[in-house]
């Protein structure tokens, strides 16, 4: 019985066949099949009903799975905490907010090409809820998204915290006093997709506000939704630290508003039964390369980092 061949198991119950394991696993569907005609053969007991389209776990297939999974977090640990991850080589699918993608990746990718030069990185830029189903699915290995994550099978490294605060264009003659739910829902608000971290937040204080929240525009990016601000179309809730030269310029003004929201929290997700120690390093690499302060660090509007950075330490591989 091996590691692989259990790894393989699992995958397959988890993305529900065959099909969907190979291409999670980047195998052919033949490999997948030889190593669970293997498996199977070594314990003498059929593991799948194979009778149907999608693979069903026999009862002592069922039996296996928690075990499974036992022995591959175990392996998993002793990858990550003896195996030396800068050696490595190979794909990572790698899922990342569009916030992150439009400040500190390049940072990220920098670091990560210099530490480790032989590993390829797959890039996927979504919204939070996408990047972690597909992470679930067995499509990415690592996501930086908006958290808290909480997920059973899934780890999160806390990347730091971000304010968000809402903003408007100048030409908009808000009032001038913190603005409640229901007073700043009398202006048109431009707001994420429902995919977001934020839209559900974001309707949690307009209706604890007693207020409705109906955006007149919504889109999946922030910095699309900064510029229709800065175009005057409405108000609606931004990251203060990354639009700090459009508050400093003018061309965007905050507004204060009570109760304020709190601030975002950003985090490196992956599963925890990931054989893979690169996955674990790269979602360390984020923490350190993070522009994002840590918890109580008073946020600015600067583009320099509220925390000191530690420099990406060379590969010695």
């Amino acid at each position: 019985m091996q590691i692989r061949q259990l790894e393989t198991f699992i995958r397959i119950v988890d993305t529900g066949s065959f099909a969907a394991a190979a291409q999670a696993l980047h195998a052919t569907q033949s490999t997948i099949s030889a190593r669970m005609r293997e498996l199977e053969a070594t314990l003498g007991v059929a593991l799948f009903d194979r009778s149907g389209h999608r693979a069903v776990l026999t009862p002592r297939g069922r039996a296996l799975l928690p075990r499974a999974r036992q022995m591959v977090g175990l392996a998993a640990d002793v990858a990550r905490d003896i195996g030396d991850a800068r050696s490595a080589s190979g794909i990572v699918r790698l899922g990342v907010a569009g916030l992150v993608a439009m400040t500190w990746l390049p940072r990220l990718m920098a670091a990560l090409r210099e530490r480790f030069p032989t590993v390829t990185v797959q890039l996927e830029i979504a919204l939070t809820t996408p990047l972690v189903d597909r992470l679930a699915s067995g499509e990415l290995d690592l996501a930086i998204a908006t958290g808290p994550v909480q997920a059973p099978r899934l780890h999160c490294l806390s990347l730091g915290y971000d304010e968000f605060v809402w903003m408007a264009p100048p030409a908009m003659r808000l009032p001038r006093h913190a603005l409640s739910p229901a007073e700043l829902a009398a202006w048109p608000v431009l707001g994420l997709s429902e995919a977001s971290h934020h839209y559900p937040v974001i309707e949690q204080w307009f209706s604890a506000g007693r207020a409705s929240y109906q955006p007149v525009v919504s889109c999946s990016n922030v910095r699309v939704l900064a510029d229709l601000t800065m175009a005057g179309l409405g108000v609606s809730l931004l990251p203060l630290r990354s639009c700090g030269k459009e508050l400093e310029s003018g061309q965007l003004r905050r507004i204060d508003t009570r109760p304020a929201l709190p601030p975002v929290e950003f985090v490196a997700v992956y599963k925890r039964d990931v054989l893979d120690p690169l996955v674990g390093a790269i979602a360390e690499l984020a923490r350190e390369t993070s522009e994002f302060p840590a918890a109580g660090v008073p946020p600015t509007s600067s583009r320099s980092p509220s925390r000191p950075r530690r420099a990406p330490r060379r590969s010695t591989s």
